[in-house]
């Protein structure tokens, strides 16, 4: 992997990866970020609860895109297999059976080799642009289903959500600095950009974008086009803050706090902006001026 590294970097750093890459890429970070959903809902539920859940989550927002496939495409099947088979196929979950739980409120995958290739035929109907871009919208619509679905039963789970999402957004910079040999202590707010990038990139968050840095005062921000969430039905600005959370993750392995300061939903006009700052030092001992916000 480390030969493949700085390739990558490039790739990722001219956003030229293959859409069939691209669409690979972002159906298993869903199925990492399902799995990370139900860990965090641990902190109520029992595990077999917490997967139940975030299944359950997973299967109204498999609908709702299921819904979507139907509205550009009135002859995709609407049938009860369809759905799991749909989902099955575009998540790729052939190669990761232990992920395959994501599909339990959907009526689980497939049940014979005949549905198994039922699956391969659904998903021929779309290209790999369209299953990327398929993929990329989600993110957000889980979101919007959790929110509107979960809160009502299982207390704190905004913010048990908002704090899965900052940690996450750690693990992910942390491992990316680590695979990319990028060192968060240098250049801090050109590397965080960076890697934050990496991540909009994936999930065709501001394809259209400006940034900048200034090493000297460790402050930076990206203007972009938004994400492909914003105007899908149950989307609100509070939602975008939880996301969020992700970004601030990441810029705080690079010692810096990110912040939303223009978003399409609260602020209205094309474009979304997040600027980044030093994190003020901390006088409460033992504690990393990046550890958190």
């Amino acid at each position: 992997m480390a030969l493949l590294a700085q390739p990558l970097r490039l790739a990722y750093r001219h956003e030229v990866f293959p859409a069939a890459l691209r669409w690979w890429l972002a159906g298993s970070v869903m199925r990492d970020w399902m799995r990370v959903v139900a860990r965090g809902l641990r902190a109520e539920l029992d595990r077999a609860r917490s997967r139940a859940v975030t299944a359950e989550v997973a299967a109204g927002m498999f609908r709702r895109r299921l819904e979507a496939l139907r509205d550009a495409d009135p002859a995709w099947p609407s049938d009860e297999r369809a759905l799991a088979l749909t989902m099955y196929a575009l998540y790729h979950l052939w190669d990761a059976p232990k992920a395959r739980w994501i599909l339990d409120g959907a009526g689980g995958g497939p049940r014979s080799l005949a549905e198994h290739g039922r699956a391969l035929s659904l998903l021929r109907r779309l290209d790999a642009e369209a299953r990327w871009r398929e993929v990329t919208v989600h993110l957000g619509e889980f979101l919007i289903v959790f929110t509107e679905t979960v809160p009502e039963r299982i207390p704190r789970t905004r913010q048990l959500l908002a704090k899965t999402c900052f940690e996450l957004g750690v693990t992910y910079a942390e491992r990316t600095c680590a695979l990319f040999g990028i060192d968060p202590r240098s250049e801090r707010p050109e590397r965080a950009i960076e890697v934050l990038r990496m991540s909009e990139y994936l999930f065709r968050v501001n394809p259209e974008h400006e940034s900048g840095a200034d090493d000297a005062t460790d402050t930076g921000y990206i203007v972009g086009n938004a994400c492909p969430w914003f105007d899908r039905p149950g989307w609100r600005p509070g939602h975008c803050g939880i996301f969020g959370q992700f970004q601030n993750g990441v810029s705080s392995v690079f010692g810096l706090k990110y912040r939303l300061t223009q978003t399409i939903p609260r602020h209205g006009g094309d474009v979304c902006r997040i600027d980044l700052s030093p994190i003020p030092l901390r006088t409460k001992p033992g504690r990393s001026p990046a550890a958190g916000t």
